[in-house]
């Protein structure tokens, strides 16, 4: 990853910084599928500055920071991706300026997707499981998921689910690493191994 873009969040008093990320990676989803599908690549990734574990919690703040910076090999797949286009609409709110080269010297981190055990999510595996096999009840299909639920404290982003209509939590995670490793991002740019280059 040599190029980045980095935006910041710019919440008014009176709204809350949950409520504008929600507004701005739903803009940045939208790019990162559209450039996905339109490319055929999986290699744009994200990173928060940002990022705080156990941060201690205020009114209206996302422990993610103010900013996000997007990531790519060289400078075309950012001007492909062209995030200031579908972020136009929420120009009051983000400041987005030109591609940058990342530095030389920096380290790196994996920010991936963090799905907790909930009731829901218990729920849902049930019902599959049942559908798969119909001899198996709900009941019992459920007391072979475990009792205890994941109270999941790490930063998120509030979604919408495009294809299910629902409000969901994007928990995301945070590992540094010393060195590189590359691999896929998912449409919200995120990876379960590949690195995005990490500093100040």
């Amino acid at each position: 990853m040599k190029y980045y873009q980095q935006l910041t969040i710019i919440v008014p008093a009176e709204i809350s910084s949950y409520f504008i990320w929600s507004k701005v990676y739903t803009q940045l989803h939208l790019a990162l599928v559209e450039y996905i599908h339109s490319s055929g690549q999986h290699n744009i990734g994200v990173s928060f500055p940002g990022y705080q574990l156990n941060a201690k919690k205020e009114p209206g703040k996302i422990p993610l920071g103010d900013q996000l910076r997007i990531f790519a090999h060289d400078e075309a797949q950012l001007h492909q991706l062209n995030i200031g286009h579908w972020l136009d609409r929420l120009a009051d709110y983000v400041h987005c300026p030109s591609i940058r080269a990342v530095p030389a010297k920096t380290g790196y981190a994996v920010f991936s997707r963090h799905q907790p055990v909930t009731h829901s999510e218990i729920y849902r595996l049930a019902r599959r499981r049942v559908q798969r096999d119909p001899e198996i009840s709900l009941k019992t299909a459920l007391q072979s998921y475990p009792k205890k639920i994941d109270p999941c404290t790490l930063p998120f982003i509030q979604l919408n689910s495009l294809s299910q209509e629902q409000r969901f939590r994007l928990f995301i995670s945070k590992q540094t690493t010393d060195a590189p490793q590359s691999g896929t991002f998912s449409s919200y740019g995120l990876s379960s191994h590949a690195t995005v280059p990490d500093f100040p």
